[in-house]
């Protein structure tokens, strides 16, 4: 309420509405599979119904998920469809945190009580299946050990690195008849493709509309209540006429930071998750862990380092097609069709991290992003480590501390602080790399 939004409690219910799982779930599924139908229809607005591509993977799963939807649960019963219930165990399954096991045995008891012919899955594993078009899975992509390149495009059939020539699998073990080699790479990258996680937030109706409320709800008063009443968003718009022209098209955050999954000091290791977070949304969903969408894990016994441009390959490649091509959507809300664009608006990460993700020098003599070249740097000679001096100079021209020389380190600070590079600048010092 400190930043003018009003009461919280009447947003916060607004949210709770969106995701309420206590609404009528037979109509809502039903509105849920015609939208991931439309969805996954990808062909052009006049084109004929004849050319249906029939064996696409996903419009098949989806045509079992629709009869799944329609078939009874158990003879005579009217309440629950096969489908309807799964979606039910599986979410109460989440929220209260059940093994596989817990739910295989729950599920051979449901078995036993109900009548013969129930429809009920005979574990979790199938029950996963069943509901499998609902999710969106990840592409698991090669990389170097010595994080050189990324098995993939060109160097998707290599076998070895072509920079260090370190072998791309860390085992290789051959059947008794030798027809069969099982490989084991030295490293994975998992990527969860962008382009169907954004054309995923259009699928529900709630969510699809949600996507315009800063340009169509957000009050516009000069205060700062979203990220649309920033300077860097109107520049961008300003910048971008023909992207900002549709609401609809998303505005977003990428996010990143190391961690060890393993929850012990004695093991090394450094897992780097890459988030990327819709700006689109009202402000009590923005920064909502739902909101998140996880589009890279980078593995790796140690931080990625420089080399953490190799990573983002995937990711970039297919944030630029969306920038400058996008990709047709539907949009359940208003239920067209429209091509849907993103772009990175910023990055949130620590100090270390800008290092990695924007290529800054953030350690040793020149780690100030401001004062880049002009940074003062001192060596500390017993500590062993680099402290940085002149922070007077940011101090305006007439401050007593510039000529309190005695207090300091001995000199009057004469010189104007630094002017930070510009982007242009920049890209002129990076231009042969």
């Amino acid at each position: 309420m400190f930043h003018g939004e009003g009461s919280s409690f009447v947003n916060s219910a607004e949210y709770d509405e969106v995701g309420d799982v206590e609404s009528s779930e037979h109509d809502d599924i039903s509105d849920l599979l015609r939208d991931l139908a439309c969805g996954l229809d990808d062909r052009g607005e006049f084109e004929d119904e004849g050319n249906s591509d029939v064996t696409n993977e996903d419009l098949n799963a989806l045509k079992m998920l629709s009869d799944d939807y329609g078939q009874e649960l158990y003879p005579g019963c009217d309440k629950f469809s096969k489908l309807h219930f799964i979606v039910k165990l599986l979410h109460i399954k989440l929220l209260g945190g059940w093994s596989d096991k817990s739910f295989d045995l729950l599920l051979n008891l449901l078995i036993e009580a109900f009548p013969k012919g129930s429809a009920l899955p005979k574990n979790y594993n199938e029950a996963k299946k069943t509901v499998k078009c609902l999710g969106l899975g990840y592409a698991s992509i090669h990389a170097c050990k010595n994080d050189c390149i990324l098995y993939w495009k060109d160097h998707a059939n290599a076998n070895s690195c072509p920079k260090c020539e370190t072998s791309r699998w860390k085992s290789e073990n051959k059947s008794l008849n030798g027809k069969r080699i099982h490989k084991v790479p030295n490293k994975v990258l998992r990527y969860f493709p962008i382009k169907r996680r954004f054309q995923r937030l259009f699928a529900c109706s709630r969510t699809a509309a949600l996507t315009r409320w800063h340009d169509e709800e957000r009050t516009q008063d000069g205060l700062l209540r979203h990220p649309a009443d920033s300077p860097l968003w109107k520049d961008f718009d300003h910048k971008h006429p023909e992207f900002s022209s549709d609401p609809r098209n998303i505005r977003c955050a990428l996010a990143t930071d190391g961690f060890n999954p393993f929850r012990s000091m004695n093991i090394s290791y450094s897992i780097w998750p890459v988030i990327i977070i819709p700006y689109n949304f009202p402000p009590w969903i923005c920064m909502k862990q739902p909101n998140f969408i996880i589009s890279l894990l980078i593995p790796g016994r140690y931080a990625p380092g420089s080399d953490m441009d190799v990573f983002m390959e995937p990711l970039v490649d297919d944030m630029y097609d969306m920038f400058v091509h996008g990709v047709r959507t539907f949009d359940a809300s208003k239920g067209e069709y429209f091509q849907l664009r993103a772009a990175i608006l910023c990055t949130i990460s620590d100090y270390p991290g800008l290092g990695y993700v924007a290529g800054c020098t953030t350690s040793g003599e020149g780690a100030c992003i401001e004062c880049h070249q002009f940074t003062r740097s001192l060596r500390l000679k017993n500590g062993s480590k680099t402290c940085y001096m002149g922070h007077r100079r940011f101090l305006h021209a007439n401050h007593p501390f510039r000529f309190d020389a005695d207090s300091f380190d001995g000199v009057v600070e004469l010189e104007s602080s630094p002017v930070p590079l510009s982007g242009k600048e920049i890209l002129k010092q990076t231009e042969g790399m």
